[in-house]
């Protein structure tokens, strides 16, 4: 949508629940109605991110949660991470030795690009640069089906009026 127009994502928890939906209804209309942004509102306060690439596990590498018999066990806690700037070095899973497996990001221009953001060390898939991750689930059906997650990296525009 981005070459479109501008979008946004809203974080809202779980889909088909009742709260989620009020909530995106909620911040959707204050949003619209927003005439600027309030002088007690920092810059840094406010993040504006945009995608850079889809992470999936490619169809040849078995996963799964809490588990030793899988080519990449995902760690337990690792939707905690959704949303949150994690710093470069933050792992994502381990590795079963001589495996072979690896994550696979596409780039928004459609290219391969793990090696931009993924680096293996000590056995894990680790960021190799700081990024937030968006829509990360502990739901394995949905990881096959879609993805791992987004990755997407800060904007650093300044905002009319805090120059």
């Amino acid at each position: 949508m981005a070459e479109l127009c501008p979008a946004v994502t809203v974080e809202c928890g779980q889909p088909g629940s009742p709260k989620a939906a009020a909530h995106a209804r909620a911040f959707i209309e204050d949003a619209l109605h927003l005439q600027e942004i309030p002088d007690h509102i920092e810059p840094a306060d406010l993040g504006v991110y945009h995608t850079v690439g889809t992470v999936r596990i490619p169809r040849q590498n078995s996963f799964g949660f809490e588990r030793d018999d899988v080519d990449l066990q995902l760690l337990p806690d690792l939707d905690d991470l959704n949303f949150h700037d994690l710093p470069a070095g933050t792992a994502f899973c381990r590795v079963r030795p001589d495996s072979g497996a690896f994550l696979s990001v596409e780039d928004n221009a459609g290219r391969e690009a793990c090696d931009d953001y993924f680096v293996v060390q000590d056995g894990e898939i680790r960021l190799r640069r700081p990024m937030m991750p968006a829509m990360l689930t502990r739901n394995e059906r949905v990881i096959r089906q879609d993805c791992l997650c987004y990755l997407m990296e800060r904007l650093h525009a300044p905002l009319p009026g805090h120059d």
